[in-house]
């Protein structure tokens, strides 16, 4: 908890830590709350945290309430674990510090798990929805079998090694999340009319089997490369299109895991694709989310001698006073995509382009070279209302532009 809490003040982001409500009592939550949030020397648990060298509280605000409940989280039924949320949540300790509960919620189109949790809430009354600030959605890209089979081992694909149908079927998979999202927000609407619980994305990405980690013996460690990175960008575009549902999307694994953003090992260390893409996007941090309206080709490609197709271009804007953010995913393996962007109500006075491609849709970085996929950075000519730009394929691009 000390070190976790620590990195987290250090990169200036909040912590959210989550209760074991498979194989832990009530007791243990509440105890792992006093320790992080009562005031110095008030309680026993505040002492032992002075003493470790962390005297002030650490305010943490965000509490997951179990993890996965309805599997490996205690296999509960919905309305089994609305009982136990209701019994973690009830008289927390709050030591003057704002304190949110996150549901455990499903991670796929489990629409009954959704709906059965939370009738089951208010069944004391729709008071009981204002202990929830939000419903999490785990939703993992991950078989690539394209329907020969459902089993978790035998259908992850490679992390390196891959065929252009592959990066397409993980591309699909991933486009998934925009209609859960939609789907468990409209089931949740039937109950909360209001919509005062949101959804919370604290788990997605690519999973791929395991032997392309970096450091041998890491457990679930995968190396990220550019399709990882045109994943992250497609997602985190899906979650800025969506900001009146999503109250908060984390990437859950950090460091040496699933679709992570950093390698580290001992002396070694090196930025993932996907911490590009992270590092990109954190500019629309701050701002106003915009309605975007995209028309593009659609990119066209043989799966197992069937046609199928996939969208040509998509993205997301921001406007944060005069600076418009505008990111955009060209999931095409080997055309660039030409379009024109109008911009309404303002005219544009100057602005960069920052893209991520590679002319090898395999291309990764590693400790011997950490630089193989990086952000380039170049002055837009702007002229007007309308900008023509040219996304190159395989890529992800924000474009930064000053309105006047």
């Amino acid at each position: 908890t000390n070190e976790f809490v620590h990195f987290c003040k250090l990169i200036g982001s909040q912590p959210y830590l989550a209760a074991n409500v498979r194989s832990l009592p009530v007791e243990s939550f509440y105890q792992w709350v006093e320790y992080c949030n009562s005031p110095a020397g008030t309680t026993s648990l505040a002492e032992l945290r002075g003493a470790a060298g962390y005297p002030e509280p650490f305010g943490v605000r965000f509490w997951g309430v179990g993890n996965e409940s309805w599997g490996c989280g205690g296999n509960f039924t919905p309305q089994e674990y609305a009982v136990e949320f209701r019994r973690y949540t009830t008289w927390v300790p709050r030591y003057g510090e704002e304190v949110s509960f996150i549901a455990s919620g499903t991670n796929d189109d489990s629409w009954d798990w959704t709906r059965g949790f939370l009738e089951e809430i208010v069944r004391k009354g729709p008071r009981e929805l204002r202990s929830i600030y939000g419903l999490a959605l785990h939703y993992y890209a991950w078989n690539l079998s394209r329907g020969r089979t459902r089993d978790w081992i035998e259908g992850k694909g490679d992390a390196l090694k891959f065929e252009p149908v592959d990066w397409y079927e993980l591309l699909r998979q991933g486009d998934v999340m925009e209609s859960l999202i939609n789907g468990h927000w409209q089931v949740m609407g039937e109950i909360d009319r209001e919509h005062s619980v949101k959804l919370v994305v604290d788990e997605w990405g690519p999973w791929y089997r395991a032997g392309s980690e970096a450091t041998s013996g890491d457990l679930l460690e995968q190396t990220p490369t550019l399709r990882d990175a045109v994943f992250s960008g497609m997602t985190l575009d899906i979650f800025n299109r969506h900001p009146e549902k999503i109250a908060m999307a984390n990437c859950a694994q950090l460091i040496n895991c699933l679709n992570s953003l950093y390698l580290a090992h001992e002396d070694r260390f090196c930025v993932t694709p996907v911490g590009h893409v992270f590092a990109i996007y954190a500019a629309h941090q701050g701002g106003q989310a915009l309605r975007t309206i995209f028309s593009s080709p659609t990119v066209n490609y043989d799966r197992d001698g069937k046609p199928a197709s996939f969208w040509g271009l998509k993205g997301s804007a921001s406007l944060n006073g005069h600076e418009l953010v505008l990111t955009v995913v060209n999931p095409h393996v080997n055309e660039a995509r030409e379009a024109e962007i109008g911009i309404r109500g303002a005219s544009l006075k100057s602005g960069t382009s920052t893209t991520l491609a590679s002319s090898d849709i395999h291309a990764h970085n590693s400790f011997a070279q950490p630089d193989v996929v990086s952000p380039q950075t170049k002055a837009l000519d702007l002229k007007g209302r309308v900008l023509t730009y040219r996304f190159p394929p395989a890529s992800v691009t924000k474009l930064a532009v000053t309105l006047i």
